[in-house]
């Protein structure tokens, strides 16, 4: 008969793994065997390996645990056993879960006018087209590429992605922040032009929020432009 729970051991501990084809409640009565089994070994070892903390983790195949089967799965786990639980794994992920990867890998195209006091978010990259008045805000966890004008702010790696960049025309009175790094950007005059047209922000090798010409973009963010979005990019990694 095949069992519904085994334990292997790993070089970091041990793994866990349910069959995805058994009932729950199966899984939880061989799970107590199993633990009971062990509990009855533990006796037969001293006293200071019996306090020592085991690592485990859980695999759950193509079967997705609800929060109520997570949790009694970990309390039989933590209240019978030396093992710490440091992760649950599922080769598959609910709708909300796909759909929220989908949207932070996909490059969202946005044409409009942020005026003052306006925030305009995407979960991801954005190509922005249009203008950005001055108190408006463009912010993205990803990568931000504006064809328009920029007069406002323009925050990239809004979750704390320092390898984010941020495209657009440096000529205007702007701000540029990417992840917890702030750049000021003033109008230059024709005679004295810091920045230029054509240029990317982005963080560099001091952590110092930099800038460089366009022809360099791809050499230090290889990886841009890869990104096509959907599920199946995911099923690939």
């Amino acid at each position: 008969m095949k069992q519904s729970v085994s334990l292997k051991g790993n070089k970091d501990g041990f793994m866990l793994t349910l069959d995805e084809s058994a009932s729950f409640t199966t899984i939880i009565e061989e799970l107590e065997q199993l633990l009971e089994h062990l509990k009855t070994e533990a006796k037969k070892t001293d006293a200071e390996e019996e306090k020592k903390e085991i690592h485990l983790e859980i695999s759950t195949g193509n079967r997705l645990l609800s929060d109520e089967e997570k949790k009694e799965i970990t309390e039989k786990i933590k209240n019978n056993s030396q093992f710490e639980i440091k992760k649950i794994n599922s080769a598959v992920i609910t709708y909300e879960d796909a759909l929220a990867w989908q949207q932070a890998v996909s490059l969202q195209m946005e044409i409009q006018t942020i005026r003052s006091g306006q925030v305009l978010q995407a979960p991801g990259d954005i190509l922005f087209v249009g203008k950005v008045h001055p108190g408006g805000v463009i912010r993205a966890n990803g990568n931000i590429f504006i064809i328009g004008e920029l007069h406002g702010i323009a925050h990239a790696g809004f979750e704390g992605d320092a390898t984010a960049v941020v495209v657009a025309d440096f000529h205007t009175n702007a701000q540029v922040r990417i992840a917890d790094n702030i750049q000021i950007i003033e109008n230059q005059s024709a005679d004295k032009e810091q920045i230029k047209k054509n240029e990317f922000a982005y963080i560099n090798d001091l952590h110092i929020l930099d800038f460089e010409s366009l022809d360099q973009l791809r050499k230090m963010r290889p990886n841009l432009g890869k990104v096509t979005g959907g599920l199946k990019s995911w099923v690939q990694q």
